[in-house]
């Protein structure tokens, strides 16, 4: 009992500890605290070139995409990232891009629907003081240990 109570006398160590704890909490909101969060987008594209979906919102962790593609007679080409395809559509398809879709009209029109579903960390700047805040109170808790234990 006299080892703690040493420790607890000790006003540097519970600076640090406090620090520490501080600490763990504000990485804690960081990491666990998110906001899921939706886009969807629909309407009739003529020819042309449309980039799809919303810039600030790519900033996210995106989880789940989908277009929808219906035309009763059109040519078009979707890509994304690498990937390039072309369809002559006389009906629908469904495809599940990994990145912003492109899509080029170059005959008829085609009815589209852009769905998108992310996750949002809206705390992820507290990590970087909550690690300033770990190495800091690591330090005053060592010293203060240190200086408690010498006497």
């Amino acid at each position: 009992m006299g080892f703690l109570s040493l420790i607890l006398h000790s006003r540097i160590f519970l600076f640090g500890f406090s620090l520490l704890v501080l600490a763990f909490s504000m990485s804690a909101v960081s990491v666990f605290y998110s906001h899921p969060v939706s886009y969807a987008s629909s309407g009739v594209l003529g020819g042309g070139e449309y980039v799809l979906g919303n810039q600030t919102f790519e900033e996210y962790i995106v989880t789940n995409r989908t277009l929808s593609l219906i035309s009763k007679n059109a040519s078009i080409a979707v890509s994304w990232g690498t990937n390039y395809t072309s369809y002559n559509l006389t009906g629908g398809v469904i495809l599940h891009p990994t990145g912003r879709p492109t899509l080029n009209v170059f005959k008829g029109k085609v009815n589209y629907t852009y769905n998108v579903k992310a996750v949002r960390y809206p705390y992820t700047n507290l990590a970087i003081p909550a690690f300033v805040f770990a190495i800091t109170g690591t330090i005053f808790a060592w010293v203060g240990l240190e200086r408690a234990l010498r006497g």
